[in-house]
């Protein structure tokens, strides 16, 4: 497999931040996984280890505000997606696939979590692989909780707005409708080289509309990101969007693991009612809608850290 290098950290591998956080890199194959974590499960038997993931185009970073809270009584680590910043980034499309992020998933939470099961928090792209991993039982056993927010299950979601322009009802028919506008850049990201280069030209212009569009915090290190930065985290992921298309993403007949869902209500990219059909095949799921955008995480951070230390607690002695 080809893939530009990581760059690495200027803290070396392993080494203690003032934060009391450490990074390193998480191999898979010869593919190179960044993760910043504090302590891992071996090494803190005695909390319980949460795991964050992010979505595009955006970095581990994201959840640092969740990270600084919950560290104080959890593990807790947050790695970025292969093609996101500091983890190796390939070059062909075929490894965008599902089934290779799930790998990459799975070794990094044997890798934080040990021989124990870990609970597993993620955003966007890292909400919508989460559906498709939690559907293979040999994955799904890993995980003790899941918590989502700002991705359903795309196929099950695609399902319920066939179902709504189908019903017959001009209030479920507008939503569709209005879904499949918000959701243009999908069908975009197919054509080839004319994303990349749009982003690699047009990259300030871009990230401006997106920072005003998803109403990210005026002082959120996001907004300041360089040019550098952004081109990471924006280029290679696009091949996540195609293969998404193109690859075979599982449909869980059924979940088992207990799942917790945080809907935002003003979500600039899904609409709530993509959420609605994720609890037929949910054995247990709590939906919590909050009054935020996109990046609810950002937005609401206390919110979030509650409800995921809410959850964890309340998972933390399933075997």
């Amino acid at each position: 497999m080809i893939a530009l290098q990581p760059k690495k950290p200027k803290a070396s591998d392993k080494k203690k931040s003032r934060t009391d956080f450490r990074t390193t890199f998480v191999k898979n194959g010869n593919l190179d996984l960044f993760l910043k974590y504090n302590s891992t499960a071996d090494e803190r038997p005695d909390r319980e280890t949460i795991l964050f993931v992010h979505g595009y185009p955006d970095e581990h970073s994201t959840w640092d505000r969740q990270m600084d809270v919950l560290s104080r009584e959890f593990n807790v680590g947050a790695f970025d997606l292969r093609g996101a910043g500091n983890s190796a980034k390939p070059i062909r499309q075929k490894d965008y696939n599902a089934s290779k992020l799930f790998e990459d998933f799975a070794e990094v939470i044997r890798f934080l979590g040990g021989g124990t099961k870990v609970h597993l928090v993620a955003h966007d792209w890292g909400a919508i692989l989460f559906w498709g991993f939690l559907g293979i039982s040999e994955y799904s056993k890993l995980l003790k909780s899941y918590t989502a927010m700002g991705g359903p299950h795309p196929l099950i979601s695609l399902r319920s707005m066939i179902r709504y322009f189908f019903s017959f009802r001009p209030d479920k028919i507008l939503v569709s409708i209005r879904q499949s506008f918000q959701s243009w850049y999908i069908l975009f990201f197919q054509i080839p080289f004319l994303p990349e280069l749009s982003i690699r030209i047009l990259t300030k212009p871009i990230w401006k509309y997106l920072m005003w569009a998803a109403e990210i915090p005026k002082d959120d290190p996001m907004r300041f990101m360089t040019r550098e930065k952004i081109l990471e985290n924006a280029v290679y992921p696009v091949n996540l969007y195609r293969e998404l298309l193109r690859g075979n993403f599982p449909i869980p007949k059924r979940i088992s693991v207990p799942t917790r869902v945080l809907v935002p209500i003003r979500d600039m990219a899904i609409r709530p009612e993509c959420y609605d059909s994720l609890s037929e095949v949910c054995d247990s799921v709590g939906f919590f809608t909050a009054d935020s955008n996109h990046w609810i995480q950002k937005e609401m951070p206390e919110f979030v850290t509650d409800k995921i230390r809410d959850f964890v607690l309340t998972n933390s002695k399933r075997a």
